[in-house]
């Protein structure tokens, strides 16, 4: 391991120096450029074959500059979701500008409300702040937990071998390929980008070294370093406390931590209880906002059971976690590290047993509301903590004891002043004094919990105002960024439209909100940062899939649906995976099944999931086998649906009782039904499903794989259309997105052209050709002498041929002609989006700009494109390599 450390040191002194010999990459662009430029001029005028290898050199020259400067501006901008294709270095820029600018720190105040506006200062109170909170106050103690041994799972010496075995090749690798490539390097400099170029040489040293630490439990303080990046938690911080400390850690250690937490993860759902979510393999942070809101419901009356919740702020919670509670150190957990979260997981389960514990041994505690079943005390995600009992003295007064304890044991202390205590209206005589015995603010519903507003009455879009300002600032972060079509749909795809994913993942959201998100997603699209323009596409045809003519989105209010049917297909499922499952099973359904509860009891969030169970119907299939976990009379497992609600008469006329399995009607795998008397009966024997002898029954979703997914439950809502023949044009691995966005609006003939009944009419005449012919698609796209003369010069070059037909037959020829993987008919298609982005451009230049260029020019533009895409293309030597390569008058990149 030292060998390494060594290493990496001479070697970062080496790359050092070449990035001296480097220079700054922007200006190296710029240098290029120019020589390219000036190459092609010298070409134009002499036509030998000496300055025409020049301008291939050049053009290598700077395709690889530009490469490196598009890396480079990605990885300071952070903009993960901005594809590579646009190479709209003014966006990075822009970015990388008001990025640095947020994170200087001009003024502080400290505790003392002095504010500081001298650099030393600001940096001598940020020091200490940190030094304090992080470096322990308390002296080493041992925490003994022995009398919590009842209430916490255990694992097995093979489990508990399992997490200090061995780290084998496999797992390094893995590991190390795991780190995101665009993540914060540590204090070494060395990213996880290197370590994967470079593991053919360098891996074999990487697996002994984490195997030294697996081996021997030692790292170097050279690996274990940490740079700590102070990152704001509110808009514009004034003190030390609003800024959170991340870790930035080296490659190396978060190999052998990434390690450890894939040990960690196979038995942690056996160690931590149902209770808390977070970090838990196969556990969902849907579960505590659901069955939150279904213990909040009926707050609001009277007239039931007196009861309250205590949403509980930890001060600080991951850095103020004493170390001596889990090992030796001092305190606080890495935000950054890859094991932190898992670590303090554990402690807050120690945190939930130690209520279990003290809860059992306490006779005057009474439980919640519908609670005491599942014995339900507390929900946890990570940090955020609700506590539910009783509105009474002796249960609360319990609950923020067993909190004091845990913050003597932990380190983690509760924070009255933000932390809040709900009660329910029936709490009428002795409110003072429960306020009093928590010391707690008293909260109101709505209450936010993980993000989301919680409410015993239904969401409105007052409630779901967050959700709606935080699209309108990512929108407005945007608004003096320079931004193409293709840019603006890549963020809403990818950031804005995300966004409500979360909230929609657990809620039917109000159609207000979802329509006014579209409408806001719409006119940034469409209007961008200037706030003109009009849409051009119905949003409806945007929404479509790719394949069928859209751009990819989804509809919100489909989505939506699609999201929540997920929740009640875990219902169906019923794995006990789940406590809000669990919950709901025990207190909702109890003898029924979701299909036939009709009772009107249940918060407004579990009355509007039980509205899409027609839809759901449609989307399962139930497979009998042995007949053991089917009911007989509720469960759809017949054509008919249950057969309580199609054959009500049923129950009566077969005297099989509402509580039969289907294995009451089989027999050694046979249908054996009471003799049929009754017409329905005769119908309902005559459609019997086949059944699998031996099996167990299985819900199955009607899918290939027999599982939930998304997509398929987008599908079952909303049935796919036919086909776009021309789907296949836009697409192969040389696209550039802002010229594939003109082109799909010039498929749909939805180009601002002058015979488009909203554009202004100045003139009708083509500004490209002079002429007195409308201007039209047809028209434009290849009929007007202008785009002939550029079809004519790419046709010499580079073989690109388009027949003399009307706009729509000529994309028919073209979706046969150059569909397929080849890699010359890739280039050909991105070739025509090229053109009619040119040509388009080039319209709107002279009409706007009284600006024009030669179609010589526009055409050489098309070919710079579409070679610069070329070159800045990992391709693979091949035959049809070569021949691309030939058609396009490149040369082969040296070393390949």
């Amino acid at each position: 391991m030292y060998e390494i450390v060594c290493k990496l040191k001479l070697l970062k002194a080496e790359f050092r120096r070449q990035k001296k010999r480097t220079g700054d990459l922007t200006a190296n662009v710029r240098k290029a450029k120019d020589f390219l430029d000036k190459a092609q001029s010298l070409f134009t005028i002499h036509k030998e074959d000496i300055f025409l290898n020049l301008v291939k050199c050049c053009r290598r020259v700077y395709s690889a500059a530009v490469k490196l400067e598009i890396s480079m501006l990605q990885q300071r901008a952070k903009l993960r979701w901005l594809k590579h294709g646009d190479q709209n270095s003014k966006v990075f820029f822009r970015k990388i500008n008001s990025t640095r600018v947020k994170q200087r720190v001009f003024q502080i105040t400290n505790i003392n409300g002095e504010t500081l506006t001298n650099q030393q200062e600001v940096i001598q109170e940020f020091v200490s702040y940190f030094q304090t909170l992080l470096g322990g106050n308390s002296p080493h103690r041992t925490v003994d937990l022995g009398f919590l041994q009842h209430e916490v799972r255990q694992i097995t010496t093979a489990e508990a071998s399992l997490l200090v075995a061995p780290a084998t090749a496999h797992e390094v690798k893995e590991a190390f390929f795991e780190i995101d490539v665009e993540s914060a390097p540590g204090p070494d400099g060395f990213g996880s980008a290197f370590y994967r170029a470079a593991w053919p040489v360098i891996g074999q040293s990487m697996v002994e070294a984490v195997g030294e630490f697996f081996r021997t439990g030692k790292l170097l303080k050279q690996i274990n370093n940490t740079l700590l990046a102070l990152i704001p938690k509110v808009n514009m911080p004034t003190y030390v406390s609003d800024y959170r400390p991340i870790s930035c850690c080296n490659v190396l250690y978060k190999a052998i931590t990434k390690i450890m937490v894939k040990r960690i993860q196979r038995v942690l759902p056996l160690l931590i209880n149902y209770s808390q979510n977070a970090f838990v393999p196969g556990r969902s942070i849907a579960d505590n906002i659901l069955l939150a809101q279904e213990l909040l419901a009926g707050y609001n009356q009277a007239r039931l059971p007196e009861r309250c919740t205590l949403k509980v702020d930890i001060q600080k919670a991951y850095d103020s976690v004493e170390w001596d509670f889990l090992l030796e150190g001092g305190r606080g957990l890495r935000q950054g590290d890859p094991i932190s979260p898992y670590l303090f997981v554990l402690v807050m389960e120690i945190g939930s047993a130690l209520l279990r514990y003290r809860i059992h041994n306490a006779p005057n505690f009474q439980y919640h509301w519908k609670c005491k079943d599942l014995g339900i005390i507390n929900l946890c995600f990570a940090d955020d903590v609700l506590l539910f009992c009783k509105a009474d003295i002796p249960s609360i007064k319990i609950l923020t004891d067993t909190l004091s304890e845990f913050a003597t044991f932990s380190g983690l202390k509760v924070n009255p002043a933000k932390s809040q205590i709900i009660l329910s209206r029936a709490v009428q005589q002795q409110r003072q004094q429960l306020l009093d015995c928590v010391g707690f603010q008293e909260g109101s519903l709505p209450i936010k919990y993980l993000g989301i507003p919680l409410s015993s009455s239904r969401l409105t879009i007052a409630d779901c105002r967050p959700l709606i300002d935080k699209v309108d600032t990512r929108l407005a972060g945007w608004n003096h960024q320079t931004l193409s079509y293709a840019g603006r749909l890549q963020l809403i795809k990818s950031v804005i439209s995300t966004l409500h994913t979360y909230w929609a993942s657990v809620f039917i959201l109000p159609k207000g909100v979802l329509k006014m998100l579209e409408r806001k997603m719409r006119t940034f699209l469409w209007q961008g940062p200037s706030g003109e323009g009009q849409a051009k596409v119905a949003w409806d045809q945007i929404c479509k899939p790719k394949a069928e003519g859209g751009l990819g989105l989804r509809s919100l209010i489909i989505m939506n649906q699609a999201l929540i049917l997920k929740q009640l297909w875990r219902i169906l499922q019923n794995d006990g995976s789940s406590i809000w499952v669990d919950w709901i099973q025990q207190n909702r359904l109890r003898r029924s099944t979701i299909w036939t509860f009709n009772r009107s009891t249940g918060s407004w969030c579990w009355k509007k999931l039980l509205k899409l169970r027609p839809i759901l119907h449609r989307g399962v299939h139930y497979k009998v086998g042995d007949g053991s976990s089917f009911s007989l009379w509720q469960d759809p497992w017949h054509d008919r649906g249950p057969l309580c609600l199609s054959f009500p008469r049923g129950i009566e006329v077969t005297g099989l009782p509402l509580s039969s399995t289907l294995s009451s009607v089989l027999q050694r795998n046979q249908w054996c039904w009471p003799a049929a008397t009754d017409s329905d009966i005769v119908e309902i024997m005559s459609m019997l499903p086949p059944t699998t002898p031996s099996a167990v029954d299985t819900i199955c979703w009607r899918s290939n794989s027999g599982k939930f997914t998304l997509t398929s439950a987008v599908l079952l809502i909303q049935p796919p259309s036919p086909h776009a023949h021309w789907q296949g044009l836009l697409q192969g691995k040389f696209k550039i997105p802002r010229h594939g966005f003109i082109l799909w609006l010039a498929f749909l003939e939805k180009l601002s052209t002058m015979d488009k009944p909203w554009v202004p009419r100045t003139e009708n005449g083509c500004v490209l050709c002079g002429g007195q012919i409308s201007e039209t698609h047809d028209h434009l796209f290849f009929k007007c002498w202008f785009s002939k003369r550029c079809l004519t010069i790419l046709n010499h070059k580079v073989k690109f041929q388009w027949p003399y037909l009307e706009w729509q037959r000529g994309i028919m020829w073209a979706s046969k002609r150059l569909r397929g993987n080849h890699l010359v008919n890739a280039a050909l298609r991105a070739t025509l989006a090229a053109l009619v982005y040119h040509i388009w451009a080039e319209r709107n230049s002279r009409k706007f700009a009284a600006t024009s260029s030669s179609a010589d020019l526009i055409s050489n533009r098309v070919l710079e494109d579409i070679r610069m895409r070329i070159m800045a293309t990992d391709i693979p030597h091949s035959l049809q390599s070569r021949s691309l390569y030939r058609i396009w008058k490149l040369t082969w990149p040296l070393g390949q």
